[in-house]
């Protein structure tokens, strides 16, 4: 292990540990964990430390400024990636960052492998962990800034020690970005539904609209001097959600919009971590490890085989909303639905919004609701569909009642699990308060204790949940394409998202309409490739049934993953543009690419991810502009890693392709 600090001395030692994952090699996972007694030399109370990552790639400096502001600065090899920022945490009207002295610093080196989802089988949390001790120099108020540094990345939080009640009442935490740095942002920070655009800080401040100042994380930083950067949190629990703010033309400032007066907390004080993550390309980004790693391991009572627990099962369902609204939900069309998604090779039916009210849903013509939900259940068991089944969290809604009420809730998911339920879809959180992160958390904590699989929607951004509770099989907390029911969506939010919200996890964007009606500015090739660029363990098909199983495209809709093995993010790719990705599972490979240029695009597409053998592909691409419903299907091409496609894209179109071995080939 390189050196992680200047002018100080470090001592080393190791201990093997281990983690109760799945089994077998992806499921155990293994920890190591280097145990470090650090000593700054000279300087009894040090003005700065420097702390690096395994290698000393990555290294952030933590120093106490000429104001006695405590801030901190990010370096990645000889190149400055952010500048001094400031940091601190206000508590009871004393601002924990201001007059403070540093202490001897203690530091660990971990590094596990533990399984994931989605978008690749497994992840590496490799960081040296760094306890810096600080105190308030007045009043002497002792606290720890606690700091991981990946070798992509930086995870901070602050632990206040104590006991009683305290009022947290906002942060100085805060980033300094580069002038006039471009930066992807969208700037919904109630349900995170906003269109994602290009900007900079500078534009954001200077606007007459303020609400523009306000930003829902992740955030993505274009480079500057060649380096990405993503600014978001990981594991907000029993916290408030943090929104950022302009602050200034060049700094980012963490914000609480959802509780602006502050709020209690007892005993101590454990912030969320407030992440950056730096790459050297897009690559990078969507492959980071870090947010989950900031995570826990999963409660091996609840959760025995961790990620590979048997109850919690990946898979693509229909769903009785989307082009079907309320309606959708009557009784008499659920075991049509079943019997679609049973042709559709679809594992699940979401049976969505209006199922328990008299309008719409079982209870319209008289039915006894839990016995017929029994029934479903049943009918579809038989048929290996699953169901999953909706509802509102806040009460006073026409499509059902809400779940407000503990014991109303609890109620609620125990008649869930009677009755034969997979799953719940939770609605309408419409805020990240620190009562309603708890509500989620309470939801996380029961649907495990019942073995139901969850999916919240209306919901805040994804903060690594997944890692400690693998049963959350989606959530929403993204401008998905429910909003081409009524309208469409930019071509750059699509080729945005990839790099942006998706990066912070996953998100059900219900991909894939095939009828013309919905295409909107897309093709419905583009539409399908979606479904591979997009990542959600549990798909959603937004549009009829009988127009999958009429489309040329159902082999495909019948055989594509919802979780990979490995990801690609392919030479050429560009954060709002084109986008173009290849992905694993198994022995087969996806590719997808989507144009997301207001022109027309040509793109080589390389296969040189196929490694060594020869495969038979599938192709699906779009045949001219006029008709975007026109496309052409190719079956058993022979491919191998020295092909080379060269691509004509309208704006709006894309491609598919399915690529496997000649003995595992199939339509």
């Amino acid at each position: 292990m390189k050196e992680i600090f200047s002018n100080c001395r470090v001592e080393s030692g190791w201990m093997p540990g281990f983690n109760l994952g799945g089994g077998g090699r992806r499921g155990a996972g293994f920890l190591l964990v280097f145990l470090l007694s650090v000593a700054c030399v000279g300087a009894a109370a040090p003005l700065s430390v420097e702390l690096s990552s395994p290698s000393g790639l990555l290294r952030a400096t933590i120093e106490v400024g000429g104001d006695g502001r405590l801030q901190w600065s990010v370096q990645r090899g000889t190149i400055q990636v952010l500048a001094p920022s400031p940091l601190g945490l206000l508590v009871d009207g004393e601002d924990l960052g201001n007059g403070v002295s540093l202490g001897r610093v203690e530091a660990r080196e971990i590094r596990e492998e533990f399984p994931t989802r989605g978008v690749k089988a497994s992840a590496v949390n490799h960081c040296v962990s760094y306890t810096v001790p600080v105190t308030c120099t007045e009043t002497k108020t002792e606290w720890y800034l606690e700091v991981r540094i990946f070798e992509d990345g930086v995870g901070m939080r602050y632990r206040i020690p104590g006991a009683g009640a305290r009022r947290v009442e906002g942060e100085a935490t805060a980033w300094v970005l580069p002038k006039d740095a471009p930066i992807w942002l969208q700037n919904d920070t109630r349900n995170y539904e906003g269109i994602y655009y290009r900007s900079s800080l500078e534009a954001l401040y200077a606007s007459d609209d303020v609400e523009k100042r306000w930003l829902g994380a992740p955030a993505t930083v274009e480079p500057v001097d060649g380096i990405w950067m993503l600014i978001t949190e990981a594991c907000l629990y029993r916290y408030s959600g943090m929104t950022l703010h302009v602050e200034e033309p060049t700094r980012l400032r963490v914000g609480f919009q959802d509780d602006p007066e502050g709020w209690e907390m007892q005993g101590e004080i454990l912030t969320p971590w407030r992440v950056t993550l730096v790459a050297a390309d897009l690559n990078g980004l969507v492959n980071a490890d870090l947010i989950q790693s900031l995570g826990e391991a999963p409660d091996p009572v609840l959760f025995p085989d961790g990620m590979a627990t048997e109850w919690i099962r990946p898979g693509k369902g229909l769903i009785t909303w989307a082009v079907f609204g309320n309606d959708g939900a009557q009784w008499w069309r659920q075991k049509w639905f079943v019997d679609m998604c049973a042709a559709m090779n679809c594992e699940y039916l979401l049976l969505d919004g209006g199922w328990r009210s008299e309008q719409w849903g079982f209870l319209r013509d008289g039915g006894d609701l839990w016995a017929r939900l029994t029934e479903l259940c049943q009918y579809g068991a038989e048929r290996n569909v699953g169901i999953f089944v909706w509802s509102a969290y806040p009460e006073g809604r026409d499509d059902g009642p809400g779940l407000t009420d503990p014991a109303e809730r609890r109620a609620f998911l125990d008649r869930c699990k009677a009755a034969g339920v997979k799953g719940v879809k939770i609605d309408f959180f419409d805020s990240e308060s620190r009562d309603t992160i708890e509500v989620y958390e309470a939801f996380l904590r029961e649907t495990a204790q019942r073995r139901l699989m969850v999916n919240f929607h209306g919901a805040n951004k994804p903060t690594g949940e997944t890692r400690t509770w693998p049963h959350e099989i989606t959530r929403e907390g993204i401008r998905e394409q429910e909003y081409l029911l009524w309208g469409d969506l930019p071509l750059e939010h699509y080729g945005a998202l990839p790099f942006t919200r998706m990066v912070a996890g996953h998100g059900d964007f219900l991909p894939g309409y095939v009828r013309p009606q919905y295409l909107k500015n897309t093709t419905s090739v583009f539409q399908l490739a979606t479904a591979v660029i997009f990542t959600s363990p549990f798909i959603c098909w937004p549009d009829h049934p009988e127009a999958y199983l009429e489309s040329p495209f159902l082999p495909l809709v019948r055989t594509m993953p919802s979780v990979w093995d490995e990801t690609r993010v392919l030479p050429g790719s560009e954060l709002g543009g084109l986008v173009a990705m290849a992905r694993r599972s198994g022995h087969d490979w996806f590719v997808a690419v989507i144009n997301c240029r207001p022109v027309p695009a040509e793109f080589d597409l390389r296969l040189d991810f196929l490694g060594d053998g020869s495969y038979r592909a599938m192709l699906i691409r779009d045949v001219g502009e006029d008709d975007k419903t026109e496309n052409l299907v190719e079956s058993g091409r022979p491919v191998d890693a020295s092909t080379t496609w060269a691509l004509q894209l309208s704006s709006g179109g894309g491609l598919v392709a399915r690529m496997g071995p000649p003995t595992s080939y199939t339509e």
